[in-house]
Order: structure tokens, then sequence, then C-alpha cells
């Protein structure tokens, strides 16, 4: 897996893991690549709270997602 492999990745339109961060870019119109670039680093640079905030932010998401 080479870099621009990665790049696609992380620009797919569809959720990686629990699909919180694409949600997030997709509701404020952000990128959706930098969103998840972000998430990484928060959870890289405190593992326990970047855990636990993409999670809980993860099933509000879907909540809301549930609910329309």
């Amino acid at each position: 897996m080479n870099l621009t492999d990665i790049e696609k990745c992380l620009k797919a339109d569809d959720s990686i893991i629990c699909g919180a961060s694409h949600s997030l870019a997709k509701q404020f119109g952000w990128s959706v690549l930098w969103t998840r670039v972000l998430t990484i680093v928060g959870i890289c640079m405190s593992p326990t709270i970047g855990l636990i905030g993409y999670f809980v932010t993860a099933i509000i998401m879907s909540q809301k997602k549930s609910s329309l």
C-alpha cells in the first residue's frame, strides 16, 4: 500500500470504522480527508479522550441518521 492508496482510502465517501468523521464532514461541509486526518491526529495525541470522543460522535451521528 503506497501513499496514493492511503489518500484514496481517506477521501472515500463511505465509512472506514463507524463513519463519524464522514458524517461530521458532510454535515458541516468540511473535507472528508482533513476531517479524518485530524481525527487520527487527535487519537494519536490522546488515545483515551480521542477514542471516547470518536465513539460518542459515532453514536450521536447514527442516532441522528436513524431519526430522519
